[in-house]
């Protein structure tokens, strides 16, 4: 009785997350971030709800449907992807300066969580019970999307300049400046490139006139 009152309730959250895309959960921070807790929040709920209808309808013949307990094990890998990335903006004090790349990583998981449960949904031995997934997770359309290819360029740039935010993440990643070695040859290079840049602008507006 207690886990059925427990699957009960955890229907109608996903329910209500789902009809406000998530905006009906408490969550800290504001903004972006708080929108990315909410919509984890949602996520999570569809998850353990999921697994839950899962289990009861399949029983031990999900562990020998390796795709579909892959998809659940996709959707908890990228939950905790997720919310790694959010801790680790939160712990490196949430710098403005690395919401692209926070932006970047909490919208590529929600996309591969998207589309693990869409595979999920769409290949459940039950096709009512995938259909029922569905209209309980989404009951207001599906509204992950891949990042954009402006948010692509933001976080090459920052990943391509020196700068905090680049040494934010590689402060654990072994770096030299030493030309003989090759991490170290690669730094140079980097270095080298962004000092030539001004003077490949100016070649091409000599060369345009």
């Amino acid at each position: 009785f207690g886990h059925v009152g427990y699957l009960l309730t955890n229907i109608a959250r996903t329910f209500w997350l789902g009809l406000s895309h998530g905006r009906l959960s408490k969550a800290p921070g504001k903004g972006d971030v708080r929108r990315y807790f909410q919509s984890l929040n949602w996520m999570s709920a569809a998850f353990a709800l999921c697994a839950d209808l899962s289990l009861m309808t399949l029983g031990g013949a999900l562990k020998r449907k390796e795709r579909l307990s892959a998809r659940l094990g996709d959707l908890l890998s990228e939950l905790y992807i997720a919310s790694a990335s959010l801790k680790r903006f939160h712990d490196d004090g949430s710098p403005q300066q690395d919401l692209p790349l926070l932006r970047w990583a909490m919208e590529d998981s929600l996309h591969r969580i998207h589309l693990a449960l869409r595979g999920l949904f769409r290949n459940l031995p039950l096709r009512p019970l995938g259909w029922l997934m569905k209209l309980l997770v989404f009951p207001a359309g599906q509204p992950f999307h891949t990042p954009s290819d402006r948010l692509d360029r933001e976080v090459a740039d920052l990943l391509l300049r020196p700068g905090e935010a680049r040494d934010r993440l590689t402060r654990h990643v072994y770096l030299s400046d030493d030309p003989d070695n090759p991490v170290g040859l690669l730094e140079q290079a980097l270095a080298a490139a962004i000092d030539a840049q001004p003077l490949e602008r100016t070649l091409r507006e000599a060369r345009k006139a």
